[in-house]
């Protein structure tokens, strides 16, 4: 009777794995690019993400960025002060526009604000957890991120020379043309306007897993409610 209790617990106990959403692979080979999260960056920087890249309504809980394929070889992430939202827009890859603000939508949604500065090496990835997760619902829009930094900051006291904190993420759409490679990103910034339809930085999506448990968690479930239900049988 003992296991059958300890069985039914542990059915309840299974914890479901969070899945990663990945945009913008493969990356282009042997380049990067810096904005908005490093090479001394403030402004507004946005990026859109096609609402095909999600099946079905998710909880975002992190962000990941990754430096896989630049040249250089930092040894630190300096960056400003972020503001991060997440919002879905009927804006899409190649109809971005240059008006930053008429791009972010109803939902908009504060997920992360604090500096990101760390110890880096290449091949690193980016993980930004959200304070805020975030419900997107693709059948309401594209999503849209939206990056706003202030007060870029650098130590260079523990650093050599200028690039060793310069980071260049990997990105898609660059190495296919004057951008315009791919129909899943587009992005813009304020620091030049100019709309980047086709291209940006790949990026991972932390979600929380399905409210649909999975088989085999529906196994254990039912395995442990059987055994209640014989443990009650037993004892009346």
């Amino acid at each position: 009777m003992k296991f059958l209790a300890v069985l039914s617990l542990a059915a309840l106990a299974v914890p479901l794995q969070a899945d990663l959403i990945v945009a913008g692979t493969p990356a282009d080979s042997g380049i990067g690019f810096c904005q908005p999260f490093s090479c001394g960056y403030a402004g507004e920087y946005q990026q859109v993400y096609a609402s095909s890249l999600f099946p079905s309504p998710v909880t975002i809980t992190g962000l990941e960025f990754y430096d896989t394929q630049s040249p250089n070889s930092p040894s630190w992430l300096a960056t400003g002060d972020m503001s991060i939202s997440l919002s879905s827009t009927p804006a899409g890859p190649d109809s971005l526009s240059s008006t930053l603000s008429s791009n972010i939508g109803g939902d908009n949604t504060l997920v992360f604000s604090g500096n990101l500065s760390q110890p880096w090496a290449s091949g690193d990835t980016l993980v930004i957890g959200l304070m805020n997760p975030f419900l997107y619902d693709p059948a309401a829009g594209n999503l849209l991120m939206d990056v706003n930094v202030a007060g870029m900051l650098a130590d260079f006291s523990v650093m050599d020379a200028p690039d060793d904190i310069n980071v260049y993420f990997d990105v898609n759409g660059y190495n296919s043309g004057d951008f315009g490679g791919n129909s899943i990103m587009g992005a813009v910034s304020s620091a030049t306007g100019t709309v980047e339809s086709g291209f940006g930085l790949v990026t991972g999506f932390e979600t929380d897993p399905s409210d649909t448990p999975e088989p085999a968690s529906l196994l254990l479930v039912g395995i442990g409610a059987t055994a209640f239900f014989l443990a009650r049988r037993r004892v009346s």
